[in-house]
């Protein structure tokens, strides 16, 4: 939905619910994001997901004209499509086969080009639309050169696709690529390197290069970046200092434990509590960060090491040095962890741990205003609390859709914020 006096664009990403086969689809329109929508008390925008399969089945005939229905029915406006998983991505062990299949690979493209078909069909007229995608593959084993090339080649054919549907209708969709920690763009910077070193020096013409700029873009996952320890305005400063232009903001918060603030006692509490958050299903991986003295921006945490998953950070990750350190409440005072599990936005602070919230504040008020110009021309932000059904009970709602009607408030309350 638009949030008054804005172009900004915010729902929520259906991903959070398993939605393998098209009737799972429909059935969570029906059963959840209507009530979410009932509880908001007004249109909603909703990120749907669909499945390698749910997609096939979506462009059978007649299945599009239904979605649409429905859409129309329950006051849903489908403004964007979270095209990262194309498996299964609530099956009991999900982990790195979400990486697959990675961008050099044809059923990717092809997985793709049909959420292309399906949104460019369900889209209100005059809007534009949005679809994140995978960042290349994951980052071990490194992918090699011919493997970096296809995979550039690929973005490129989709590019020049979407300039054609464009031009032809006046539908303007994006691409936008979502680094993730660990991933092969684990970074905005590495994002930067790949679009600059391997996607535009693939370009063979005037015309494929601007294809590329106008609709390759980046996913901007605030998760992602706080867990990065990365600066929002500087990183996103970079992007667009090099004409790269934000295609959608996934709204998402991370979990942050500052150990370097903690007595003993906080210590073994905050250990407690993080070792509810070390599930099976999803991959979340764990950054330690500190303070470098030789950095201009004095206070800034930078990243100082990754650990792929929060049990191997707990455990196997750690060093007997480091297991001692949190035991005793000895680590310096600049370590923080921040792990990859998308918590609730509206929460701030649990028990022992803290979130990441303000990042997102941060984000919004950077891109808020730039919404609906050049450099952030879709003005997509899509909340991603994908993990509510692996939260502890302590986070965990009562009722789903209460949960994600109340992130939806909060966002929408920030970003009215920005206008008083």
């Amino acid at each position: 939905m638009d949030s008054p006096q804005l172009t900004v664009k915010n729902g929520y990403c259906m991903n959070v619910h398993a939605g393998r086969t098209f009737s799972e689809v429909l059935a969570n329109l029906e059963n959840y994001t209507s009530r979410v929508q009932t509880l908001v008390g007004g249109p909603i925008g909703i990120g749907l997901w669909f499945s390698e399969t749910s997609a096939v089945e979506a462009l059978e005939i007649g299945n599009l004209e239904q979605l649409r229905s429905t859409l129309a029915q329950h006051s849903l406006f489908p403004y964007t499509l979270n095209g990262f998983p194309q498996g299964d991505f609530h099956q009991k062990i999900v982990k790195h086969a979400v990486y697959h299949p990675t961008w050099w690979e044809p059923s990717r493209l092809e997985y793709t080009r049909k959420l292309v078909r399906i949104l460019d069909a369900i889209l209100p007229e005059g809007q534009s639309g949005s679809i994140s995608t995978l960042p290349i593959a994951w980052g071990t084993p490194q992918p090699t050169k011919e493997q970096l090339q296809m995979a550039a080649k690929n973005l490129i054919f989709l590019a020049q696709e979407l300039a054609r549907l464009q031009e032809t209708t006046g539908r303007y969709m994006v691409i936008a690529i979502e680094p993730e920690p660990g991933c092969y763009l684990t970074s905005t910077a590495s994002f930067l390197r790949f679009y600059r070193d391997e996607l535009l020096a693939a370009c063979s013409t005037a015309t494929s290069r601007a294809n590329v700029l106008d609709h390759i873009t980046i996913c901007h996952d605030v998760c992602h970046a706080a867990v990065m320890f990365e600066d929002q305005e500087a990183e996103l400063n970079s992007l667009f200092n090099y004409g790269v232009r934000v295609g959608k903001v996934q709204v998402s918060s991370a979990i942050s434990i500052p150990w370097g603030k903690m007595s003993k006692e906080q210590h073994a509490l905050a250990l407690s509590q993080l070792n509810q958050f070390a599930e099976d299903r999803y991959l979340h991986q764990t950054t330690l960060g500190g303070f470098d003295a030789n950095r201009p921006t004095v206070g800034q945490l930078v990243l100082q090491r990754l650990v792929e998953d929060l049990p191997l950070a707990l455990h196997d990750g750690l060093s007997n040095s480091q297991r001692s350190a949190i035991a005793t409440s000895s680590l310096p005072q600049q370590d923080e962890w921040r792990v990859h599990f998308h918590v609730p936005i509206f929460v701030e602070r649990f028990g022992e741990l803290s979130t990441t919230q303000s990042e997102i504040e941060k984000t919004l008020a950077i891109l808020g205003p730039l919404s609906g110009t050049d450099r952030f021309p879709t003005g997509h932000f899509e909340i991603e609390t994908y993990a509510w059904p692996v939260l502890p009970d302590g986070l965990k709602a009562n009722d789903l859709a209460s949960g994600i009607a109340r992130e939806i408030e909060w966002f929408t309350a920030k970003a009215l914020d920005l206008h008083r």
